[in-house]
C-alpha cells in the first residue's frame, strides 16, 4: 500500500476522495512541509482515531528526530569509542589505557564508551559551570552519583531477566513514539529497580545482525537508543497510579530535569511521548522540556545534548512561537558550528582545534 516514501504517500491519501481521515492526512502533510508541531497534534486527535490514523502519526514522523529515530551520539568520547569499536570489529587488533578530555561529558556517554573499549581511565581536565554533575533541580530518584570525577550508577545492575527484555523490546527503533509506547509495554512490568538499573548500567546490544553492522560504525548507538526505550517502559509502571501522583511521573520528571546526560532527554522524549496520548499532560510537558532547554541554552559552555533537546522541542504538543524560535535558534547555531569545524584552514596556517570539542589519547 505505501511506495516508502512518507511525502508521496501522505499527499496520496490527501488526496483520496475515498480515504477516511484526508484531514489527519492534510495535516501530516502540513507538517512534513513546515514543522509546525500543532498540524501533529491535529493528526493525533483525529476526531475518530483508529489504526490508519496511528498510520498517518507514523508517516508524518518518518525519518525526523525523536518521532522515528533518537539523535546521535555527539560527544568527544563517544567519536573516541566509535572510532575504537569501529576498527576493532572491522578486525583490528587495538588496545587503549587512557584518555583524556578537556571538559566533563555525560556519564552515560563515557559509560557507553567504556562498554565499547573496556575498562579504561578517563582524565577529565575541568568541569566548567555549570557543573554537569548538580542536577537541574534535585528529585528523589537518579540514575547516576559521582565519586568525585567518576560517574557512577546510583543504584544496582539489572536482572539477566531484565537485560534479555530489554535486547527484545530496544532492537531496533519505533516507527512513531505511539507504536513505541506500545512496543515497551513489557518493561513496565519489570520492577522499578531493574528499569532504572538499565539506564545507568547499559548492557551491550543484541546479537543480531543490525547490532552487528552498527558495531562497525557506531557502537555507541545502541545505548543512545536503549535509554528512550526504558524511558517509555517507565510510562508503564504502576499504570493504576493516577497520572500526578504517581511513580512514573516522579521518576520521569526526576530524571528529566537531572544530573545533564542523555537519560534527561530520554525521560523527557517519554513525557513527549505521554503528552500526545493525554492532552491533559501537555501544559506541563512543555515546561518541562522548554526548562531544560533553557538550562543548556544558559550554560557558557558545550552542552553535548542541547542540539537533541532543540529537535525534542519542536516535536512537543504545546509548543509555543518562542519555544519554536529558541529551538530553531539552536539548531542554526549548530549546523554552523559544524560548517566551521569542517572549513579547512588556510594554508599554511596550522589547522584549528575544534571548538570546545578538544580530546587525547592518554598512553
Amino acid at each position: 500500500m505505501f511506495s516508502g516514501d512518507a511525502d508521496a504517500d501522505l499527499r496520496q491519501l490527501a488526496d483520496d476522495p475515498t480515504f477516511p481521515h484526508r484531514d489527519a492526512a492534510r495535516h501530516a502533510v502540513r507538517f512534513r512541509a513546515s514543522g509546525d508541531v500543532a498540524d501533529l497534534v491535529a493528526v493525533q486527535d483525529d476526531p475518530h482515531p483508529c489504526g490508519m490514523t496511528d498510520v498517518v502519526f507514523a508517516l508524518a514522523g518518518s525519518k525526523r528526530p525523536w518521532l522515528n529515530w533518537v539523535p546521535m551520539p555527539s560527544e568527544a568520547i563517544s567519536n573516541i569509542a566509535n572510532d575504537f569499536g569501529g576498527r576493532r570489529a572491522r578486525g583490528e587488533q587495538l588496545e587503549v589505557t587512557g584518555l583524556g578530555l578537556s571538559a566533563a561529558e555525560p556519564a552515560s556517554a563515557i559509560t557507553a564508551c567504556r562498554r565499547i573499549t573496556g575498562p579504561v581511565d578517563i582524565g577529565i581536565a575541568e568541569f566548567p559551570p555549570p557543573d554537569i554533575r548538580t542536577p537541574v533541580r534535585p528529585g528523589r530518584y537518579a540514575v547516576w552519583r559521582y565519586d568525585g570525577t567518576e560517574p557512577v550508577p546510583a543504584g544496582p545492575a539489572p536482572s539477566a531477566a531484565a537485560v534479555d527484555l530489554a535486547r527484545e523490546v530496544a532492537g531496533e527503533p519505533w516507527q512513531s513514539p505511539l507504536s513505541g509506547y506500545v512496543k515497551a509495554a513489557p518493561l513496565g512490568k519489570l520492577p522499578l529497580d531493574d528499569l532504572l538499573g538499565l539506564l545507568a548500567h547499559l548492557p551491550g546490544p543484541p546479537d543480531t545482525p543490525r547490532w552487528q553492522h552498527l558495531a562497525r560504525s557506531t557502537p555507541t548507538y545502541w545505548y543512545r537508543l536503549l535509554q528512550p526505550w526504558v524511558c517509555l517502559g517507565i510510562l508503564h509502571h504502576a499504570a493504576d497510579q493516577p497520572w500526578v501522583t504517581s511513580t512514573r511521573r516522579e521518576v520521569l520528571v526526576d530524571l528529566a530535569l537531572g544530573v545533564e546526560d542523555w537519560v534527561a532527554d530520554a525521560a523527557l522524549f517519554a513525557l513527549v511521548t505521554a503528552a500526545y496520548r493525554e492532552p491533559d499532560l501537555r501544559p506541563e510537558v512543555r515546561q518541562l522540556v522548554r526548562a531544560r532547554l533553557d538550562a543548556a541554552v544558559a550554560a557558557n559552555r558545550l552542552v553535548t545534548i542541547e542540539e537533541s533537546l532543540a529537535n525534542l522541542m519542536l516535536v512537543t504538543p504545546g509548543c509555543r512561537a518562542d519555544d519554536r524560535a529558541l529551538a530553531t535558534a539552536v539548531l542554526a547555531r549548530a549546523e554552523q558550528d559544524d560548517d566551521e569545524d569542517e572549513e579547512p584552514a588556510p594554508a599554511p596556517a596550522p589547522a584549528p582545534v575544534p571548538k570546545r570539542r578538544w580530546w587525547q589519547r592518554g598512553g
